[in-house]
């Protein structure tokens, strides 16, 4: 199949079915938040596979919306560089850039888009593991519903059934049941 039959069947497939777009968001979002929480917490040795559902990945996409800023910028790129290649093909190029204009570099070059994506989002989890490690994290004040005394601590995260503290001064995560911790509070900027 040419790469214009290809793009023409993907166009006509969510015409003919547009709630696949929504399918298709929900996927592209749960991936994308799966594997920024994996990027994130694993610099604390937090497995994130243990403690959340499906619908947590949904989420944490949304959480970050820089994220999706990342996923877009990639897209864009390759869609521009995609464009330059196609245009560059219907030129009679020396033989050592011929392959710049051919469909094989377009198809290899999408491929790219996905890693640039991953390297992108692992790069700034990496980065704001970092910023979390060195203090810079949002500090909040858990209240637990035993009545245990409150602690003051920085919070990862969370998922629909657990909550994510990191205390800096020690180097050490806690991970709590949601049903375990009463209320969580913070100083507003």
């Amino acid at each position: 199949m040419n790469e214009a039959r290809a793009r023409h069947w993907v166009v006509d497939l969510f015409q003919k079915h547009p709630a696949l777009l929504v399918s298709a968001f929900y996927v592209a979002a749960s991936v994308i938040g799966m594997f920024y929480s994996w990027a994130f917490l694993r610099h604390f040795d937090v497995n994130v596979f243990n403690y959340a559902q499906i619908s947590d990945f949904l989420l944490a996409s949304l959480k970050e919306p820089l994220t999706w800023a990342l996923v877009f910028v990639s897209v864009v790129l390759v869609l521009l560089d995609n464009a330059s290649s196609r245009k560059a093909g219907r030129k009679d190029l020396r033989r050592w850039l011929a392959w710049y204009g051919s469909p094989r570099y377009r198809m290899v070059n999408n491929f790219t888009a996905l890693f640039m994506v991953l390297v992108f989002i692992y790069s700034y989890a990496t980065a704001q593991a970092r910023d979390v490690k060195a203090g810079e994290g949002k500090t909040v004040n858990v209240e637990f519903s035993d009545g245990e005394a409150s602690v003051r601590s920085t919070l990862l995260g969370t998922t629909g059934q657990w909550v994510f503290l990191y205390e800096p001064d020690l180097r050490a995560v806690d991970i709590h049941p949601v049903e375990s911790i009463h209320s969580i509070s913070f100083q507003a900027d």
